[in-house]
């Protein structure tokens, strides 16, 4: 019976449900006293015991006079109890396996801050956030047609006079119809193909946070706060830029 314990123990019974288990399947019907006294166990820890092991299907209990007696159900019940938790164990993995991505982000306590916006004012509110965050350094990808047909130069004009004002290096790659037009819009600039045109977005990058914007439709603005999400596209966009002035230098 000893290798039996552990196995029993991997399935969620407790000792005292192990004991009070074997001890009735060895004395067949019996009272609370004589499985607390031959498991040598309380009769509190009997009760509880039975009570656990009846809610698994593992005991069952009858009255005989004034008797209450106390059935340990057969072994292929207990082979039937195991499946079932088998069964439900794999589910707890298949769904802890579709909650990892969350759990990861959760990693030290931090989970990315998600905000969404819609319209031309979830826009603007978007702008806002840029002026006042304390960053050193902007970074942004942007359809400039697009961004005209939605915006106009004032409703830019107040956030790049309050950058300047801060000193806050913005590096911008774009897409627009006329390539010189770039340059009014930051003083660090590339500007992306033909074939890269018409996305009608914009993303920006700016101290942990990720921006993305859409130009098209109703609309909708995304600010995702996130360090980790942040440097990755920070990294991405240096890469970019980079190769972009390369090409445009020759």
């Amino acid at each position: 019976m000893r290798k039996i314990t552990p196995i029993l123990k991997s399935l969620g019974l407790m000792d005292s449900e192990i004991s009070t288990y074997l001890t009735v399947l060895k004395l067949g019907p019996s009272t609370v006293i004589e499985i607390a006294s031959s498991a040598n166990l309380s009769r509190q820890a009997v009760y509880t015991a039975i009570d656990l092991l009846t809610e698994r299907g593992l005991m069952s209990s009858v009255t005989q006079g004034k008797r209450n007696l106390y059935t340990a159900e057969s072994p292929a019940k207990l082979l039937a109890y195991a499946r079932r938790k088998n069964i439900e164990l794999n589910e707890t993995v298949n769904e802890l396996s579709e909650l990892l991505p969350d759990l990861e982000l959760r990693v030290n306590g931090e989970r990315p801050i998600v905000k969404v916006f819609k319209g031309k004012e979830g826009i603007k509110t978007i702008i806002q956030d840029i002026e006042e965050s304390s960053a050193n350094d902007s970074y942004e990808i942007t359809d400039v047609d697009a961004m005209y047909r939605v915006l106009k130069p004032d409703d830019l004009k107040e956030m790049r006079n309050k950058l300047k004002k801060k000193k806050r290096q913005v590096f911008g790659i774009y897409a627009d119809s006329q390539a010189r037009e770039s340059q009014r819009v930051t003083p660090e600039w590339a500007v992306l193909g033909e074939d890269d045109s018409g996305f009608e977005s914009n993303i920006g990058i700016y101290g942990n946070k990720v921006i993305m914007v859409t130009f098209h439709g109703k609309m909708y603005s995304v600010e995702i706060d996130s360090e980790p999400l942040a440097q990755a596209m920070r990294i991405l966009f240096v890469n970019a830029y980079d190769n972009l002035k390369k090409n445009m230098g020759k």
